[in-house]
């Protein structure tokens, strides 16, 4: 189990140089307010489950999963991985986790460049004591699960992006962690290629048991793998299973609304609304109560209204409420 118990994170303010005002001041007198990147931070994730962990940038996502690698120590509060704090006991828990981190990033830098995708998938299924007699039976599932069985002679650095991030998901089922935590890992990727990782990430769950936290700008992903989903900004907002995180906004809202308008229209006062000019015509997005759709429809000339969706409030849609301007 993972558990975080009032996890907070300061960041020291930038230092500029000697020769910058603000840096001379922290120096000489009261130093500049250090950067909250986590306040108060409590959440509990079950075993065998998917943990989604929503928010908008800056909110402290990848911070989480530093502390959860030992990389980072908290200003207070702690994480604990099966009972062990994720920074001072790290040791302790390492080789139950496995981390893929947002695109490129190979934090680690355990992926040789000039080494085939096959050699770098036995280099680190032994890095994390994988037996020596399922190591290539485990990569001939991952590859093929993946769609990479025809790259695996392949050196590393001659795959594209996606590809390379679809070698960082194999590494997953090659080593089969109890704990595996995914920092975004189909950001940039191709609708294809994202339902593939999709797949990946499922069987891991359903066939291994493993216990994914997956940190996620993509809404449908959230809604589509996590059996509960935490929306955050720094401090904790909503925490319950996708379809709940909508409903425990209906007080203030239940439908959107979306309109086409030929021309100018002016967007209508004392309502959730945006309006945006694209061409000749204006679209407008509204966030209302199921009582106020026909009173918010009246105030646009019919004759103007080219089309009219009204429809019921999605996990995305509670993001652009939440975090949307």
């Amino acid at each position: 189990m993972i558990e975080a118990e009032h996890l907070t994170k300061y960041y020291p303010p930038p230092f500029r140089g000697f020769f910058d005002l603000g840096s001379l001041r922290d120096f000489l007198g009261k130093p500049r307010e250090e950067i909250p990147a986590l306040i108060d931070l409590s959440f509990r994730v079950r075993e065998g489950e998917i943990f989604g962990l929503l928010g908008p940038n800056g909110a402290g996502k990848t911070t989480l999963c530093k502390i959860a690698n030992g990389l980072l120590e908290p200003s207070s509060g702690k994480l604990l991985i099966d009972g062990h704090d994720s920074f001072r006991e790290h040791g302790k828990v390492a080789g139950e986790m496995f981390t893929v981190f947002t695109g490129e990033r190979d934090m680690w830098g355990i992926f040789q460049w000039r080494l085939s995708v096959q050699r770098n998938l036995q280099f680190i299924a032994r890095l994390w004591k994988v037996p020596e007699g399922e190591i290539g039976e485990r990569i001939e599932y991952a590859l093929k699960l993946l769609n990479l069985w025809e790259k695996r002679d392949e050196w590393y650095q001659k795959l594209s992006a996606g590809m390379k991030q679809k070698v960082y998901i194999a590494s997953a089922l090659v080593v089969r962690p109890k704990y595996l935590i995914l920092d975004e890992p189909t950001v940039f990727l191709d609708v294809i290629t994202k339902s593939e990782i999709h797949d990946a990430i499922m069987a891991l769950v359903r066939d291994f048991g493993t216990t994914v936290i997956l940190t996620t700008h993509d809404l449908s992903e959230a809604e589509k793998l996590s059996d509960r989903v935490l929306l955050f900004n720094k401090r904790p907002i909503l925490e319950g299973k996708p379809e709940e995180i909508s409903r425990k906004l209906e007080v203030d809202f239940d439908r959107k609304v979306l309109l086409v308008v030929e021309g100018s229209a002016p967007c209508p006062g004392g309502y959730l609304v945006r309006c945006i000019r694209k061409g000749n015509f204006t679209h407008v997005t509204a966030y209302l109560k199921s009582g106020e759709v026909n009173e918010f429809l009246s105030r646009f000339p019919s004759g103007k209204v080219l089309s009219a969706r009204v429809e019921n409030l999605s996990l995305e849609d509670v993001f652009m409420i939440l975090f949307g301007s």
